[in-house]
């Protein structure tokens, strides 16, 4: 806290000293300076005909910044990192300032005292930001520092800790070393820092006052690594991951600075801060203007339904969604009335190999419904979902939740259960692009898994463009 309120400080020195100066170089280097004349810099503050308010740059200035990243301490830990963060702010001022040109009657701003302004502004906060990054290598960034445990014993374990001290700017403890039951025969680590196995995880957090838990080791056996990942979401805690290299593996995963180190974080399996917002938008804009398209053709499927065996058009089935809550999920009907309780008899029928049920030769579908299930029309109305807000367009497919008696007899299954939960659930996804008669139930939750923790709009606008010609070459609907 103390960090960011000193940078944003540095920041608004910097913007004010920009404001005078850029001024001042208009009145004497600028094309045509008798337009111009030289005010008290508090004048420069407020509303005047010579440059934007000063007080509105500034927030136009910190707004930016902070939507860059730029008052995120832990992100501010190299030369590199903020030179990206004021680049990227100074275009957005730039681009805001050509946009008041036009919006706010009266004012003219010369391209120079704008191109002034844009340079002076951002090389006084990239200075700023220079001595910021001075300031933080010698004061902690917080005044408590976090307890952590490194799950490792090896080599690895042992850089992790050095690398720690060497480069996490005092902000955190080593309270010691985790021992996993396989490999521990290969100590890299003193033998009095090693607090206990990872069976016993939890009694070891409580213990040592762990908040963060960094995983160095590869020699984690299943148990252990389920164990793992369950108890520090149930316990509050970070898990971070150290990668295979100090680089960047892969721009799209989770990353996590500590200090100057940067580590995969296996703490959350969920979209952006700002990816849920983004999908909303989309999900309202696409269904708005394909619902709008597709209603006539959706009466007459519904009306076809009711004609066939005058029986309900709309079938609504609980669904498991987003953090586990249920809802109701719309279908059109394509089984006769009454197929939930027929399935019983059935199960022994059931073809796929996890914990759903899916069966080819349903005696339970009626003739319309073979046809719709065979165009995926069946699953139409859930664009009533979409705009309800249980679901979106693409995302993991919801699970019934009679499909999900029984899943916390299998760790796997209900880990990979309660990640999945952590986003909403969608119409469309890697499910329905791939070949979904041949998947089995690991394949299921791999696709899961990688879909959320490799999310991007741009992935999602490819799943969508993927979902029709799967739907019209039907794999695997049944």
């Amino acid at each position: 806290m103390f960090l960011r309120v000193l940078i944003i400080l540095l920041d608004v020195a910097g913007l004010i000293a920009a404001i005078v100066l850029s001024h001042l170089l208009a009145c004497h280097y600028g094309p045509h300076p008798e337009g111009l004349q030289t005010v008290d810099w508090s004048s420069l503050i407020t509303a005047n005909p010579h440059m934007p308010a000063g007080a509105v740059l500034a927030c136009a200035w910190i707004s930016m910044l902070h939507l860059t990243g730029g008052y995120t301490p832990s992100r501010m830990t190299s030369g590199a990192r903020m030179l990206g963060v004021t680049v990227r702010s100074m275009v957005g001022v730039f681009l805001f300032m050509l946009t008041l040109q036009f919006i706010v009657r009266n004012q003219t701003w010369s391209r120079f005292l704008m191109l002034a302004f844009t340079g002076t502004s951002a090389t006084l906060i990239g200075l700023s930001r220079l001595l910021f990054l001075e300031i933080q290598r010698t004061v902690p960034n917080t005044l408590t520092p976090q307890n952590v445990a490194i799950v490792g014993v090896g080599e690895r374990a042992h850089q992790m800790a050095t690398r720690i001290t060497a480069y996490g700017h005092q902000s955190f403890r080593l309270v010691g070393f985790i021992a996993p039951a396989q490999g521990t025969a290969l100590f890299a680590v003193p033998a009095d820092q090693i607090l206990g196995e990872a069976i016993d995880l939890n009694t070891l957090v409580q213990e040592h006052s762990v908040q963060l838990v960094i995983l160095a080791t590869n020699h984690l056996n299943r148990e252990e690594g389920l164990l793992l990942a369950n108890r520090v979401d149930q316990m509050g805690l970070q898990l971070l991951q150290m990668p295979a290299t100090w680089g960047l593996a892969n721009p799209r995963m989770a990353l996590k600075d500590l200090g100057d180190l940067e580590l995969v974080d296996l703490t959350t399996l969920t979209y952006p801060t700002r990816g849920a917002w983004l999908k909303r938008v989309l999900d309202l804009t696409l269904v708005g203007a394909g619902g709008a398209v597709l209603l006539p053709f959706l009466l007459l499927i519904a009306l076809a339904i009711r004609l066939s065996d005058g029986g309900p058009s709309l079938f609504t089935q609980e669904r498991c969604g987003h953090g586990g809550r249920r809802f109701g999920m719309f279908k059109f009907r394509s089984m006769v009335e009454g197929a939930e309780a027929m399935r019983e008899e059935l199960e022994n029928q059931n073809e796929s190999d996890g914990v759903l049920f899916k069966m080819r030769e349903d005696p339970r579908i009626t003739s319309i419904g073979r046809h719709l299930r065979r165009w995926s029309m069946d699953e139409m109305p859930q664009i009533l979902n979409v705009l309800r807000g249980d679901m979106n367009l693409v995302g993991p497919r919801p699970l019934p939740w009679r499909d999900l008696d029984g899943i916390d007899n299998d760790s796997e299954l209900a880990y990979w259960f309660a990640q999945r939960s952590k986003v909403k659930p969608g119409i469309t996804g890697t499910w329905q692009v791939s070949d979904r008669q041949n998947l089995k139930m690991e394949d299921m939750v791999r696709l899961d898994i990688d879909y959320i923790q490799n999310w991007t709009i741009w992935g999602d606008m490819v799943l969508l463009a993927r979902t029709l010609p799967a739907i019209i070459r039907g794999r695997g609907s049944h």
